[in-house]
């Protein structure tokens, strides 16, 4: 049996690793996961990808704007549900769903926040819904800086509903952040490593330019994660 990090016991079969933000690692071999559920990062690996990673050449053609990344929260995947309410289900629990919508639109959950620690009760409804915040890792206009301005339409759409670079969180802190890369890291220290990992294998898939800041702020951030 596997200890998950909401704290649930699942099967091996169900689930090798816990949560979504940390599979994606294990799977590139940026993490591992022993058996009493602790894990540890491969922080030459991670170190060597983002050596590999291009130099930002601080050239952009044009102005960022949001509908250069299409529509917001579409469905991507095709499976009948938009992004958010996809990622709201993957990562919550105790979801209910709104009735007649195939379990597509979440009317109420748990959020565990990585970035604050906190537990989180959402509500969807006018002036709750927000209260739990779907995170671009790296912001769209900060993905438009780093070389997504020479990208495809539909590179573009995909990059804003990848749910490696999606993770639902406190609606405060995400207003916080705003458009920052990895200079921001979340409050939650004990995410740190995770985050930064998990924003470098994003920008590997994407071949994201990094800026000088870019690297120094993703190597402090992972020092002694191992």
């Amino acid at each position: 049996m596997w200890l998950m990090a909401s704290g649930q016991v699942a099967s091996p079969a169900v689930s090798m690793v816990p949560d979504p933000d940390l599979l994606p690692l294990v799977q590139a071999g940026y993490a591992s996961l022993d058996e009493t559920g602790s894990y540890s990062f491969d922080q030459e690996r991670i170190d060597h990808q983002i050596e590999l990673l291009p130099p930002s050449d601080g050239v952009v053609l044009s102005t960022y704007e949001r509908d250069n990344f299409g529509q917001r929260w579409a469905d991507t995947d095709r499976n009948g549900c938009d992004t958010r309410n996809d990622i709201l289900r993957i990562w919550m629990t105790d979801t209910t769903f709104k009735p007649g919508t195939h379990d597509c639109v979440v009317l109420t959950g748990m959020l565990a926040d990585p970035f604050g620690g906190a537990t989180i009760t959402f509500t969807r409804g006018q002036g709750t819904s927000e209260a739990v915040q779907i995170d671009h890792l790296w912001p769209l206009s900060a993905a438009w800086q780093r070389g997504a301005d020479t990208w495809t339409y539909e590179r573009r759409l995909q990059f804003a509903n990848d749910p490696l670079n999606l993770t639902p969180v406190d609606g405060p802190l995400n207003q916080s952040k705003g458009d920052s890369g990895p200079e921001w890291m979340p409050p939650n220290a004990g995410y740190r490593c995770t985050y930064a990992a998990r924003m470098v294998l994003v920008a590997t898939g994407y071949q994201l330019e990094l800026t000088s800041g870019d690297r120094r702020a993703l190597e402090t951030a992972l020092r002694n994660c191992a």
